[in-house]
C-alpha cells in the first residue's frame, strides 16, 4: 500500500508541475511597445497568462489564454477580448491577424484578487504567422472596459510576450 501511495503522489506531482503558469516576461524583448492606439496601462487591472499545461507554444497551434481581473471594479470584455497580436520581425512589431472565430457575446469579469479560477476568463488566439517553420516572438494584447460607477468606462489592457517554436 505504501508503494502505491508513493506512485500516486509522484503522478500527482508530475501532473501539477505541468500546470505551472507562464505569465510572460515583459523583459523578453527589450524593444518599444507597438503603437496600439491607446496608452498601455501602467496600473494592473488585468492579469494575462498562458498556462504551460494548456499550451504547446508551437507556431501551428492555438494559444490558450487566461485573463484575471485584479482590480476592484468589474471589467466588461468582448468575446474575443479585442485581442491584437504582434510578431517581432526585422526589428519592429508587425500586427498579424487572429484566425480564431468567436461568438458575439460580451461578458463581465468580476474582481478576483484572491485568485478564484472560476472567476477568470479563458480564450484562444491563433496568430496568422508569416512562416510557421520559424521561431517567432509574439506579443498579445487584450482589452476591456473598467466599469466605474457614474463614469465613462475606462479602457484597460494587458499583454503577454511569448516565444513560439516550430
Amino acid at each position: 500500500m505504501t508503494q502505491r501511495k508513493s506512485i500516486m503522489i509522484c503522478m500527482l506531482a508530475i501532473a501539477l508541475s505541468s500546470c505551472k503558469i507562464t505569465t510572460g516576461s515583459r523583459a523578453l524583448l527589450l524593444v518599444p511597445t507597438p503603437d496600439i492606439g491607446v496608452a498601455v496601462q501602467t496600473e494592473n487591472s488585468m492579469e494575462l497568462t498562458a498556462p504551460n499545461g494548456w499550451n504547446s507554444f508551437k507556431t501551428n497551434k492555438p494559444i490558450s489564454l487566461e485573463i484575471r481581473n485584479i482590480s476592484k471594479k468589474q471589467i466588461v470584455l468582448e468575446q474575443d477580448f479585442s485581442a491584437r497580436i504582434f510578431v517581432y520581425a526585422n526589428d519592429e512589431w508587425i500586427e498579424v491577424k487572429n484566425k480564431e472565430v468567436y461568438t458575439d457575446h460580451p461578458f463581465v469579469l468580476e474582481p478576483n484578487e484572491n485568485y478564484d479560477p472560476l472567476k477568470n476568463a479563458v480564450t484562444i488566439v491563433r496568430p496568422d504567422l508569416p512562416d510557421y517553420s520559424l521561431t517567432h516572438y509574439i506579443r498579445i494584447y487584450v482589452f476591456g472596459n473598467l466599469i466605474e460607477s457614474k463614469q465613462q468606462p475606462q479602457e484597460v489592457t494587458s499583454f503577454i510576450d511569448l516565444k513560439l517554436t516550430p
